[in-house]
């Protein structure tokens, strides 16, 4: 049996020391605790199997990434993926965007009426001034027994120059959602979400 020497108790109170202020450190300074951590890594292969039946494809500027419907409340459906990528849509509009890669920033979007009583939309972006375009009633459209769903175009100015959004739904025989398109803001990259699963 090993006893414990002075040289070796010294080194332990040592470590003690030296790893107690790290410890102290973390519960005061943010450091995620485990619970947190878990929910910052990517979903395990297991579970990745089973949200494939909520699985989405989002395209935004030539760039594709996969999402997921993670919840429904409503008409309201929130969608994220294993980047903490997060997409909230309320059955006309994508009214939240956080997390998106590169310099994107946060995004929210929302209607109101103007001061004339016109149904408009506003489109804010982090680090960009609100924009807003004046909205045409939905209007439904049909190609086929299984195409078919409503648009909505607006316009606005961007620097004094007359441009569109549209905001699109197409629904399938069933009535499903297929595709969501909507354009981010006035002139701006749409935004489009295609479900993969049918």
């Amino acid at each position: 049996m090993i006893g414990w020497y002075p040289t070796m108790i010294k080194r332990v109170v040592r470590l003690i020391s030296l790893a107690l202020p790290i410890i102290l450190a973390g519960c005061t300074l943010g450091i995620p605790k485990p619970d947190a951590l878990k929910s910052l890594w990517p979903f395990k292969s297991a579970n990745q199997k089973a949200l494939e039946a909520f699985a989405w494809s989002l395209s935004v500027a030539g760039t594709e990434y996969r999402v997921y419907a993670m919840r429904v409340a409503g008409r309201t459906v929130y969608f994220r993926n294993d980047f903490n990528m997060r997409i909230t849509w309320d059955g006309e509009s994508f009214i939240s965007i956080e997390n998106m890669p590169g310099g994107f920033g946060q995004y929210s979007s929302g209607r109101e009426l103007n001061a004339q009583g016109q149904e408009q939309r506003w489109y804010a972006q982090e680090a960009f001034p609100v924009r807003r375009a004046r909205c045409t009633p939905a209007a439904a459209w049909r190609l086929s027994e299984d195409r078919f769903g409503w648009r909505q175009t607006c316009r606005g100015e961007v620097d004094g120059v007359a441009v569109e959004s549209s905001h699109v739904v197409e629904y399938d025989s069933k009535s499903m959602i297929r595709e969501i398109e909507a354009s981010l803001f006035p002139g701006g990259p749409r935004l489009i979400l295609r479900r993969l699963n049918p």
